[in-house]
């Protein structure tokens, strides 16, 4: 009996063939793949009958039953869920970008082992060169392909988490652009509160990605959850820069539950009485949005409304959207932006997707709530596990591909030499 992948070493995004042969015939067998990382595990199985030569190839095979449904060979990446060590309202937080080491596993029906091998997974093309940066008045991870380029630039950033996340940005990298990952408060010398963060702030990293010898003077920028409301004001100061924005699941307003500073004051936004957790719910100690949060937007003034009138109009715009964001009404937001940019004469393309509040790239592990730390509370994300890895994989292909159309295509990125036997760094614990 033998478990075989074609492909044991590879990127993250990259789809393997996962099958196992010299099984009994037309028997029951469980396929199990573990992710062991230092925040806990994560998990997922399938149960196959093998074929009249005692073969299962997960690329035809329909699981019996499992963490997936149909044939598909990622499907065990499709289907991972959390185990028990892993932290309730935990986040997978991956910075730096080190490679997932998977452990797959072969059990008959009486669940004996039979076989096991190792996968490793790439966030981070190992010919990528990785740079930290505090010392220009930002911190930042800067992320560039081999070569002299010039090569496209992007800017990434993230919401109320804190801290920085790098993985969304090196696997962008790793397709052939220049990546700056930029962090904004809750990270080394910078403010403890985002109240505390002046937008003007952005300004030093916009610049330094422009001015960098091997890249373009125009840049994208893409953000996730307020970092995507936060990608929209800075187009509407900063559109000489900025010329493609990926907004995901962000709110299309700012209040005094998310503002930030501008030339050291407050910025205008929806305050107290305005917004405040009445129009949220509470499951179980899971905030979830209220679809009535929505009338918010009703309360909007020419002072408090994001000036979409100001970004240039030769600036590309990708908004995504998913229909099961539980964090916030999505889906209201992503038709007010696509409304609003319309009526102001620009170019919108706009995604909506099944899933939660966080789209991350292919086979990033579903979160169905996260604590934050900035609220203070849990928030719920949202999302069936297998429907919003499958909306991961098709909203990163099309991001990779909108980046391509407004700033440039790249070039793939040399091989590297990849081995057949994979050995986790901590074998022991998996």
């Amino acid at each position: 009996m033998t478990l075989r992948i074609d492909k044991p070493d590879t990127m993250q995004n990259e789809l393997v063939n996962i099958e196992a042969d010299g099984l009994e015939p037309y028997q029951n067998y469980t396929f199990q793949l573990i992710l062991k990382h230092n925040y806990g595990t994560h998990k997922s199985t399938a149960t196959f009958r093998s074929n009249s030569v005692g073969q299962i190839e997960l690329k035809y095979a329909e699981p019996l039953r499992g963490s997936y449904y149909g044939a598909d060979p990622m499907g065990l990446f499709l289907g991972m869920t959390p185990c028990e060590d892993f932290a309730y309202g935990g986040y997978l937080r991956c910075t730096p970008p080190l490679p997932f080491f998977y452990k797959l596993q072969l059990f008959d029906s009486r669940d004996k082992l039979l076989d096991q091998i190792y996968i490793k997974k790439h966030w981070m093309h190992p010919r990528l060169e990785r740079t930290e940066l505090q010392d220009d008045g930002f911190c930042a991870t800067l992320f560039k392909p081999p070569g002299a380029g010039p090569f496209p630039a992007v800017i990434d950033i993230s919401g109320t988490g804190g801290g920085i996340h790098e993985h969304k940005g090196a696997m962008l990298a790793s397709e052939g652009f220049v990546v700056l990952c930029v962090a904004f408060f809750q990270y080394k010398y910078l403010p403890n509160k985002m109240e505390d963060v002046d937008l003007e702030y952005f300004i030093k990293p916009i610049e330094f990605l422009c001015n960098l010898p091997y890249t373009h003077n125009v840049i994208g920028i893409q953000g996730v959850s307020f970092g995507a409301t936060i990608v929209d004001l800075l187009a509407t100061r900063h559109g000489d820069k900025i010329k493609a924005v990926v907004s995901i699941n962000g709110p299309q307003i700012v209040s005094d539950y998310i503002y930030m500073k501008e030339h050291g004051e407050p910025m205008p936004h929806l305050s107290h009485g305005q917004v405040t957790l009445e129009h949220c719910r509470f499951i179980n100690g899971v905030m979830c949005s209220n679809r009535n949060f929505q009338v918010m937007t009703e309360q909007l003034t020419p002072e408090t409304e994001i000036p979409w009138h100001r970004i240039p109009t030769d600036v590309k715009i990708r908004v995504i959207g998913s229909v099961d964001d539980l964090c916030q009404p999505s889906v209201h937001a992503t038709l007010y932006r696509q409304r609003r940019l319309k009526e102001t004469g620009h170019e919108v393309e706009v995604e909506m997707v099944n899933g939660g509040h966080i789209m991350e790239p292919p086979y990033f592990p579903h979160h169905e709530l996260v604590y934050a730390k900035y609220q203070g509370f849990y928030c719920g994300y949202g999302g069936e596990v297998v429907l919003h890895a499958k909306s991961q994989e098709k909203t990163w292909t099309n991001t990779i591909n909108f980046f391509h159309r407004a700033l440039g295509s790249t070039q793939k990125i040399e091989d590297w030499n990849r081995v057949a036997h994979i050995v986790p760094p901590l074998e022991s614990k998996l």
